[in-house]
């Protein structure tokens, strides 16, 4: 985490930093993501991100926490209490994931991304920590439907949680394979991930809805 001295800084040059480095991590994976070309660009000394974190990995785990406090002021208020099934929540989740990537479209892109950056060979275990997480999260969300009577109980937990999950990366994979999107360019432009793209992203929510529905309801097995 951030050094004192970082959390010292006038809070432009804080910001200043943290996005040219947001930057960085959304286009390129965490290890050709360079440093030097950063601090060359902010026009300060390499060894002033020595004074602010420890190491690169540190800066890098600032970003993922920095950009996951933003989005979770989107979608940390939806509550599946609150919604009449499952699936109205689901897409509930995506809609205000689309209003975070509208109005952040930075940090949105470092999430993104954060997958591919997290395959990168120096951050493996990392990643294999925050898969497992990830996973559990789904998991528990099944067992839940599960418990209400909603979702079947025949599939194992871990295969559906499973499928879940890539279920919803494969969301935007689609997209991404069909040219719907493509943020390596939106990043360079500076556009948000989604911007024009906002109605295609939610009838592709509804269609994978549609399969999951039959796959998971209990009505439908």
């Amino acid at each position: 985490m951030p050094k004192e001295t970082f959390h010292n800084l006038n809070p432009k040059k804080k910001e200043k930093i943290t996005d040219a480095f947001l930057r960085e991590f959304a286009v390129h994976p965490f290890d050709k993501a360079s440093l030097s070309s950063v601090v060359e660009l902010l026009g300060i000394a390499k060894g002033s991100v020595y004074q602010y974190f420890d190491d690169k990995l540190d800066l890098f785990m600032y970003l993922i926490n920095e950009c996951t406090k933003v989005k979770m002021k989107y979608i940390g208020h939806l509550k599946r209490d609150d919604f009449p099934d499952f699936w109205a929540y689901f897409r509930a989740l995506y809609e205000e994931g689309v209003q975070f990537d509208l109005e952040n479209p930075l940090e949105s892109h470092f999430l993104h991304s954060l997958v591919e950056n997290l395959n990168s060979p120096s951050v493996k275990e990392i990643y294999n920590n925050m898969l497992q997480q990830t996973i559990s999260a789904f998991e528990e969300m099944i067992k839940h439907e599960i418990e209400l009577g909603n979702f079947r109980d025949d599939i194992p937990l871990k295969t559906s949680g499973f499928f879940l999950y890539k279920t919803s990366l494969a969301i935007n994979e689609q997209m991404q394979a069909f040219g719907e999107i493509t943020p390596k360019k939106s990043i360079k432009k500076r556009k948000p991930v989604y911007e024009g793209k906002v109605d295609e992203l939610m009838q592709t929510v509804d269609n994978y809805i549609v399969l999951l529905k039959n796959a998971l309801d209990k009505e439908m097995s």
